[in-house]
């Protein structure tokens, strides 16, 4: 292995090959972090490129009817910062066992798919300018505003050559773009005297684009004046159309974990064949989506990526599986071996061990045409653009947060400003019993990419508010 796929893990690897006996694997990484902080209209400061090496060690050693599974994760590349690790992993692999009698790590007849876009080009060859680039599009349009000011804000981008080798000779390599946005916007000013407003923006994404930022900002700032003087929701079981990205902060941590292998173990998963949604609404778990921030060649174990169905017209169709959890439950791996935990990703992966998560979900529904059209379908409730934090629980599968930007509906359209009181219930239910997806009536056609989710705004009926 030569050129930048000799990074880490190869390194690593020759000092385990022929002096470890298989299973084993290494997972590494390198990195750099470009960042650029904002304060009120102006870059503040900016860090670049502060840089990482790092690799996460595992060992499997049979235990009579289970397996030992030791991992361990370092930035210590030297020779005997290498061997205390190894002994470590060794070590921990005594204690820490897994309900399997074996595993099988990919090989190298494993070939993944060709052609997939893990970088943001610009990026990665312009870090610091195509920040700046971005920077200078998202304040333009606040140029000359009244009313309306920034008020902090960062864009944080991740650059990372990511190697995998394991002792079946499997070596791999894909370099990759993160980028993390976070910004707020302050409104104030005018005669009625109400307290200032400010909206948050949060993303996670694969790169950087201006496309439709201006517009964009027009939405925020909208949204920083309406949380200005908003009405008060009311109490009780209300039709509510939530936006993508109200959906991306429930749906990827609650259905991806109870559609996973990690619950069929514990026995929190639903069954092939159980009905856990409406009859129209189908998930996908879609490791190629394009330009989602978790699309890869490969997952961290070095298994293809492909389109997974989890739910199909309402029926429980399949589950997500690493590794380990699908020699346990005699199921194939899915290249779902992911070392990102969706709650509180971090922008290095080498010392999380993977495990069973989801990469983009993908969620069809009843077509409910355009965001007015879904208003007239839902005829009185509330469209809930932002809600503070929707706290999902991924074992209890149930989610609420509070209401923190949303709109009256009102004889089917789209009235004035609701803030305050939460929004919740579950995610999944029995047939017949209220949640998300038995109550999931209608998908907007405005189909975007939130996070890791695909969606438009869905129409859920009867979920449950509670008012300030």
């Amino acid at each position: 292995m030569t050129g930048p796929a000799a990074f880490t893990a190869a390194h690593v690897a020759e000092r385990l090959r022929g002096r470890v006996e298989a299973p084993w694997e290494v997972y590494g990484e390198r990195l750099r972090r470009y960042e650029l902080h904002l304060t009120e209209g102006r870059i503040e400061m900016v860090r670049a490129p502060v840089s990482l090496e790092g690799y996460g060690i595992r060992v499997f050693r049979p235990t009579g009817d289970q397996m030992g599974v030791g991992a361990v994760a370092s930035s210590d590349l030297s020779p005997e910062g290498i061997e205390a690790s190894l002994a470590s992993a060794s070590e921990t692999a005594k204690f820490a066992r897994f309900p399997t009698r074996r595993i099988e790590l990919p090989g190298t007849a494993t070939r993944p798919p060709a052609s997939i876009e893990t970088t943001d080009p610009g990026l990665w060859d312009r870090p610091v300018e195509t920040l700046e680039a971005f920077v200078h599009d998202l304040l333009t349009p606040l140029e000359g505003r009244s009313g309306i000011s920034p008020s902090f804000g960062s864009v944080r981008a991740t650059l990372a050559e990511v190697t995998l080798a394991n002792s079946e000779g499997l070596q791999r390599h894909v370099p990759r773009t993160e980028v993390e946005f976070e910004f707020a916007l302050k409104a104030f000013g005018g005669p009625e005297g109400a307290p200032p407003g400010e909206y948050w923006i949060n993303r996670r994404t694969r790169g950087l684009s201006s496309k439709g930022l201006s517009h964009e900002v027009d939405q925020w700032c909208q949204f920083a004046q309406d949380v200005r003087r908003p009405e008060r929701v009311a109490t009780g079981p209300t039709n509510i159309v939530l936006s993508p990205s109200v959906l991306a902060d429930v749906l990827p941590v609650i259905v991806g974990y109870r559609m996973s292998g990690a619950a069929e173990l514990r026995k929190l998963a639903p069954a092939d064949g159980d009905a856990v949604a409406d009859p129209a609404v189908s998930i996908f778990d879609d490791g190629l989506y394009p330009g989602a921030f978790s699309t890869s060649p490969f997952d961290d174990e070095g298994v293809p990526q492909a389109r997974r169905t989890l739910i199909d017209r309402g029926i429980a169709r399949g589950k997500s599986y690493d590794v380990l959890h699908a020699s346990a439950l005699g199921q194939s791996v899915t290249g779902n071996g992911r070392r990102t935990e969706p709650e509180f990703a971090t922008w290095f992966r080498f010392a999380t061990a993977p495990g069973p998560r989801a990469t983009t979900l993908v969620l069809r529904g009843p077509d409910g045409g355009s965001d007015a059209e879904l208003c007239e379908a839902a005829g009185e409730g509330i469209w809930v653009d932002q809600l503070g934090y929707a706290f999902p629980d991924s074992l209890s599968g149930a989610f609420g947060g509070e209401i923190r930007v949303a709109y009256r509906i009102r004889g089917g359209k789209r009235a004035e400003p609701v803030r305050g009181g939460t929004v919740g219930g579950l995610v999944f239910a029995p047939s017949g019993s209220p949640s998300l997806l038995n109550s999931l009536k209608r998908v907007g056609k405005a189909q975007e990419l939130a996070g890791a989710l695909v969606t438009g705004p869905c129409l859920i009926e009867n979920l449950t508010v509670a008012g300030e």
